[in-house]
């Protein structure tokens, strides 16, 4: 047996890490056998700590699935995420070339982009080992692993730098669970790159040092993981690395040799991750980079004095999601501790400058708009502001480690005073302006104010002469995080495991109905939706789509025939007959009549009914649309001069038919209302385009409209944008008629009565008060008219022979000349095309779809997708691949241990 004096516990680096487990104190004293497990095995405790913790909040408080019926779907997670889930699952299990195109990206997208934003964590693999029906336990289980994956890599970061035991999970976890992480919790793909900046940091650290083998690699693993995120990491490392410089001391040569070391792997890095970055960036310039800020506003984005309000715990709600402040918080320990390090002496005074350099740039970044925006890859963030602020809670973690491990024997009265000169200011601050911050209450104040307290007494411990200061230490950390996540969540809503098994599987249950009956290729269009990823989760070619990388010309044709449209998703929830046979929307699902199950209602389509219904499930009716055109079909080559405008959906319609048939179609015609009344405590002033109404008094405030319908041929009312978002609501007799949650332009609403030749009324309620109301129009399809359109189209259809995730073959007789065949493919590069074994180059029509002009005849079509420089990515790739190997790992012994920091290095200030 050894015996310990107690003075030499805090420094005795063998007996710390835990070489002699049996060792007993001079007193006496014999450690319980738990504490001697966690002084052998830190970094094991610091990954499963944050999984205990959370895993008891999601299953005790929460009761998430299966111990109970809630689910960590929320928002993004709820509504986008879970889907893009569901096509990942399938593609692995059987449909790889979905890796690079999907079909039920709206109308058709290139994937390769989807796939490097939302997609390409490991931890994803989880999702493989789990049931279909049952994602949202996967979602749990990566959740938990990648909170104790966070920890982890923290601790591992610190336990490199010199630090040991319990202090590593107790960092580790202010990591894992700060404020950035929990308030991020919903876009789970973000998480891949907060995991890897410490190894990055110390992959750097050992560059630094002169081993940089690992730094090219761990920069392509963060880049591939998610690019995005990825791209905030290089971002600090290059400050990390300037910092590393300064607290390294190196001399002149070393530093010119460190530069060019951190330079050249850098871009071996990027290079090595090339297979996926130059496609990407493509497709970037194809989607997101289109929405790039071109003006910048050279201004503080809000008072600097309220970023305080987010050191308390809890400084979260739904409010915080769309504008919120950047979610710094990291306990009190690490925030005291990052106070404490500049005033630390035994630190070196230019490692303490250059460390207050990049603090305050790092802080300036988050307040001051160039900065925010270069942060960001030059956009503005939709929702979800200030995403690099993981880098700052990574760097207050680092500081306050760095620190305490100089300060052996406590913080000094000075310090003591000045900690809590700072907290009491700090507090006192927030408190007395709390109606500014919505997402705080007295309590939480409060409770903050009482850790930083506790975090003083326990930084003012000597650490030689308590051992219990790390077990405080660890004990404050667990309260302090514990208490942040837990008044963050509270705060959110979530889906509950029923209603998305429930929809899920009632969906899935009519899409099977259908593809057991036609194997062919087509869309299936639904009034219920729980998200406009539906055909992502089930696995059909749908028309919705909520995606960041998507092309924004699909939206813009959506609004130009009155769908749904917005930056990043479509929705085609009220489409006429004409649309639902352009877009070959086949087969429709509907709710059936007494069905009890979670089906929210998209929108109101009387006229499906029309359709020929060939079947139906428990809770879904099943049509066939004989008007479907197919995916390609002949038409004239009148429409490659066809232009759409925006505002006039229904004239837009009847263009792209006069274009497809080379004659003047006229499918709708306007139907003048009989009386237009309104609420006596509504004002009514007439502008430009519409009046605006406002409302006078209490009391509900509506615009009545009355027609008489002479014909059971469906009707359809247009509304303009002003009613999005919840402004209005319109019912039909009555009945509610859905709109879209959100629209830009004109939408078109089915307004079919049941009856025929009775006064009907369509109401329109104001739900604000004021409202601006245009383009309010009432038309009705002359289903002649409609009809000879169809029948003419349908004439030569592209008779497909093959389909497949990325491909499709068939064949097409053209009747006359003059002629192209029409498809509903977007038209993007990357498509390559085939007539009759020759290479054809197609044209773009309506601003969207692939036309292939074709003289008369029969021919044979072949299309393939690559996504666009994908081979020059791999190229790069493989030579950064040959470049990497032959310069660190050629010669390298086969059993040579890992390179390590000297003990200089190691040890000094």
């Amino acid at each position: 047996m050894l015996l310990v004096k107690r003075g030499e516990l805090g420094h005795c680096h063998t007996l710390w890490g835990g070489k002699y487990p049996n060792a007993i104190t001079a007193n006496g004293e014999v450690p319980m056998r738990w504490i001697n497990s966690i002084k052998r095995h830190p970094l094991t405790v610091a990954f499963a700590l944050p999984i205990i913790i959370m895993g008891i909040y999601f299953c005790a408080c929460q009761h998430v699935y299966p111990f109970g019926n809630s689910s960590l779907l929320t928002v993004d997670m709820g509504q986008q995420y879970i889907d893009f889930y569901a096509y990942f699952r399938q593609t692995l299990l059987g449909h790889p070339g979905q890796f690079f195109y999907a079909w039920n990206k709206a109308l058709g997208g290139d994937m390769i982009g989807v796939w490097a934003y939302y997609l390409m964590s490991p931890f994803n693999l989880v999702l493989v080992l789990v049931p279909k029906s049952m994602l949202d336990v996967g979602i749990l289980i990566m959740t938990l692993l990648k909170y104790g994956a966070a920890s982890l890599s923290m601790a591992y970061y610190l336990h490199r730098r010199g630090l040991r035991s319990w202090v590593l999970p107790a960092y580790g976890l202010a990591y894992a669970l700060s404020g950035w992480m929990i308030a991020n919790q919903l876009n789970l793909m973000w998480f891949d790159g907060a995991i890897m900046l410490p190894l990055v940091a110390d992959a750097v650290d050992r560059l630094v040092a002169g081993q940089p083998r690992r730094f090219p690699l761990l920069l392509a693993a963060t880049l591939l993981v998610n690019y995005y995120i990825g791209y905030m990491v290089i971002l600090f490392t290059i400050g990390y690395f300037l910092f590393a410089l300064v607290r390294d001391r190196l001399h002149k040569a070393a530093v010119i040799r460190a530069c060019r070391r951190f330079a050249l792997t850098g871009l071996l890095g990027a290079a090595l991750a090339a297979c996926l970055l130059v496609p990407t960036f493509f497709q970037i310039t194809q989607s997101k980079g289109t929405y790039t800020a071109t003006t910048v506003n050279w201004q503080f984005e809000y008072n600097p004095l309220h970023l305080l309000s987010k050191l308390v715990a809890g400084s979260f709600n739904f409010d915080q999601m769309p504008s919120g402040l950047p979610n710094i918080f990291v306990g009190s320990l690490a925030t005291l501790g990052a106070i404490i390090y500049f005033t630390n002496r035994r630190i070196n005074w230019r490692e303490r400058v250059a460390a207050g350099t990049w603090t305050v740039f790092l802080f300036i970044s988050m307040m001051f708009e160039p900065l925010d925006l270069v942060w960001h890859g030059l956009q503005f963030p939709v929702w979800y502001p200030y995403r690099f602020s993981f880098v700052v809670t990574f760097w207050l973690i680092l500081l306050a480690a760095r620190g305490f491990k100089y300060l052996p024997d406590g913080i000094s009265l000075p310090q003591m005073l000045l900690l809590a000169f700072v907290c009491v200011g700090a507090d006192l601050y927030v408190w007395f302006n709390l109606d500014s911050f919505s997402y705080l209450t007295k309590q939480q104040v409060l409770l903050t104010g009482l850790l930083n307290l506790l975090a003083i007494i326990v930084l003012s411990l000597r650490g030689n002469a308590h051992r219990g200061t790390y077990v405080i230490m660890l004990l404050l950390s667990i309260v302090d995080m514990t208490s942040n996540a837990a008044l963050t969540m509270n705060q959110l809503a979530y889906v509950s495991h029923s209603d998305y098994h429930t929809y899920t599987e009632a969906l899935r249950s009519g899409v099977n109905t259908v593809q057991s009956r036609d194997s062919g290729w087509y869309r299936i269009g639904k009034t219920v939706g729980r998200t406009k990823n539906d055909a992502m989760e089930v696995g059909f070619n749908g028309t919705d789509q909520f995606n960041s990388m998507f092309e924004p010309n699909v939206p813009t044709f959506f609004g130009q025939i009155g769908q749904a449209d917005g930056d990043g998703f479509v929705a085609y929830a009220n489409g006429t007959e004409f649309t639902d046979a352009l877009l070959d929307t086949k087969y429709w699902l509907t709710k059936r009549a007494g069905s009890t199950a979670f089906l929210p209602t998209e929108s109101t389509r009387e006229d499906v009914a029309n359709y020929t219904g060939i079947g139906h499930t428990q809770n879904l009716n099943v049509y066939r649309n004989d008007n479907a055109l197919g995916i390609a079909f002949g038409a004239s080559a009148n429409i490659l001069q066809t232009k759409l405008a925006t505002g006039s959906p229904l004239t837009n319609q009847e263009r792209i038919a006069t274009g497809l048939t080379g004659a003047k179609t006229t499918m709708f015609t306007a139907r003048p209302f009989e009386s237009i009344t309104m609420t006596n405590n509504i004002k009514s002033m007439a502008g430009i385009g519409g009046s605006t109404y406002t409302v006078k008094k209490g009391g509900a405030a509506t615009i009545t409209y009355t027609f008489i319908a002479n014909t059971t041929e469906p009707y359809y009312l247009t509304v303009d944008s002003s009613l999005t978002d919840n402004a209005a609501t319109v019912r039909l007799n009555g009945q509610q008629v859905h709109l879209a949650d959100s629209f830009r332009n004109t939408a078109v609403l089915n307004v079919t009565p049941a009856q025929v030749n009775k006064v009907n009324t369509i109401t329109i309620t104001l739900n604000k008060q004021s409202l601006f109301l245009g383009n309010v129009a009432l038309y009705q399809l002359d289903t002649s008219g409609f009809k000879q359109t169809i029948d003419q189209l349908q004439k030569s259809p592209l008779h497909v022979t093959h389909h497949g995730s990325n491909s499709l073959r068939g064949t097409v007789n053209i009747r006359s000349k003059n002629q192209v065949l029409m498809t509903t493919i977007p038209q993007v590069p990357g498509w390559h095309v085939r007539v009759d074994g020759r290479t054809v180059t197609p044209k773009k029509v309506l601003g969207l779809f692939m036309a292939i002009p074709l003289t008369k005849g029969h021919h044979t079509i072949s299309m393939y997708y690559v996504p666009p420089y994908l081979v020059w990515g791999i190229i790069i790739s493989q030579i950064a691949a040959a470049i990497t190997w032959f310069a660190f790992f050629r010669n390298r012994p086969r059993h040579a241990a890992l390179p390590r920091f000297s003990k200089r290095l190691r040890q000094r200030p």
